[in-house]
């Protein structure tokens, strides 16, 4: 439990907020590189950290993310003309380049020089991993540009999914830092019925926290039907990834050996933009196998079509026969229970257990870096050098006579004690 001040801090993401102004100092997937397939094609608004944005790809390729109103008399830009590598205005026709200059104001009188004093908000983007980034912290603080291996591995064998989540981004964070869910609301089995895998068999998974300076790992670690233990290693960076281990060698194929990283990207206060890549360096992805195992079913605007509103299609008969949930899908499942808490979950309410020591350390991190960031102090988490390839989610089996971490140790240059995790 943490009070209402605490968890205040923790969820709200706007202009000026702690929490805000943390996110603003990392790099933030935003768009699907496909959302912008064209130059001088089709602009897209975007919500992000509750700011509405209009992204736009100019003539020459280039992209840029501008505040969605016009500075003249705030018309969306939305509207706007995409051409000659700029977009211009419908209401007066002011027009603006990707770094935000304006380059003409056509209903002003010939020789006025108010176009080049004029400027409105543009964000600097990067293109990586099939998607478009943005930076929207102060310039003098940006970071250099974090090297996922996700995000340069050969064509197929990383794909990125992008979806909304109607909920505060912090509760869909949790909902992944959390082990001990999987073998209840993703159980491929009824209650009844004999349990198909570790995770679902030993439901009391021993927790341990191993911090980093890029935020924390931790070990849920198991009981075999044998002299050994299971381990499944969850990688949480700040400040709202998570990388998420395989399945293992007794997974089906296409989940033996394939990761999962989660981006839970602040929409604004109460929905989150969650993007997933999924890699597998030994085999391409099936794409239509992993949109029906999650659940990526959606509209043009990325919102689930199983949703809240028809109770996620909930299945009473399925939870007798086939799984536990009644819910197709992984991520509608993990929607599911998360959106269900509300749109801002009121965490004064709750009562932790053991299983929930992951979920109190990233927030104790979280809260710690805005506050440290409210008195100045900048998140080294963001600007550290970080070698992301040693920064792995493993499953693994090991004897009892060692630990998870002798079998998966952390290298010294990714120790908190070399760099504050904020």
């Amino acid at each position: 439990m943490i009070s209402h001040e605490e968890n205040e801090l923790l969820v709200r993401v706007g202009p000026g907020t702690p929490m805000g102004e943390l996110m603003r100092r990392f790099w933030l997937p935003a768009l699907l590189e496909t959302e912008l397939p064209d130059a001088d094609g089709k602009p897209v608004r975007i919500t992000l950290l509750g700011e509405k944005l209009v992204a736009f790809r100019d003539t020459l390729g280039r992209i840029g993310l501008l505040d969605e109103h016009c500075p003249h008399r705030r018309a969306s830009l939305a509207l706007g003309v995409n051409e000659d590598c700029g977009l211009r205005c419908l209401y007066h026709g002011w027009k603006f380049d990707v770094n935000g200059q304006c380059l003409d104001t056509p209903a002003e009188p010939s020789g006025a020089t108010l176009a080049k004093r004029m400027r409105t908000t543009a964000y600097p983007t990067h293109v990586a991993g099939g998607m478009i980034w943005a930076y929207m912290g102060p310039a003098e603080a940006k970071p250099p540009f974090p090297d996922f291996p996700w995000l340069r591995m050969d064509e197929g064998h990383s794909v990125p999914f992008k979806i909304l989540e109607d909920c505060n981004y912090a509760q869909a964070v949790e909902g992944t830092v959390d082990s001990a869910h999987a073998g209840v609301l993703h159980r491929e089995s009824p209650w009844t019925h004999d349990a198909k895998y570790p995770h679902e068999k030993d439901l009391r998974p021993k927790l341990e926290i191993d911090f980093t300076n890029y935020g924390l790992r931790y070990g849920a670690i198991r009981e075999m039907d044998d002299d050994t233990l299971h381990a499944r290693v969850t990688q949480v960076m700040l400040p709202f990834w998570t990388l998420i281990p395989p399945d293992g060698g007794r997974a089906p194929v296409d989940r033996r050996d394939r990761r999962l990283v989660n981006a839970f990207v602040p929409r604004d206060d109460t929905s989150t933009w969650h993007i997933q890549w999924f890699f597998d360096e030994g085999r391409q992805i099936d794409v239509a196998y992993r949109i029906d195992e999650g659940g990526h079913w959606h509209d043009e605007d990325f919102r689930k079509t199983v949703n809240i509103d028809n109770w996620y299609e909930q299945d009473r008969a399925m939870m007798k026969t086939e799984n536990l949930s009644g819910i197709r899908g992984i991520l509608t499942q993990d929607h599911a229970v998360s959106e269900t808490q509300g749109p801002i979950l009121d965490r004064t309410k709750e009562h932790l257990g053991r299983s929930d020591v992951a979920v109190v350390a990233w927030r104790r991190l979280m809260l710690r870096a805005a506050r440290a960031l409210a008195k100045g102090e900048a998140p080294a988490a963001a600007s550290a050098a970080i070698d992301w390839d040693k920064v792995t989610s493993e499953t693994f089996v090991f004897p009892k006579t060692t630990t998870w971490k002798e079998e998966l140790p952390l290298p010294e240059t990714l120790r908190a004690e070399l760099s504050t995790v904020a």
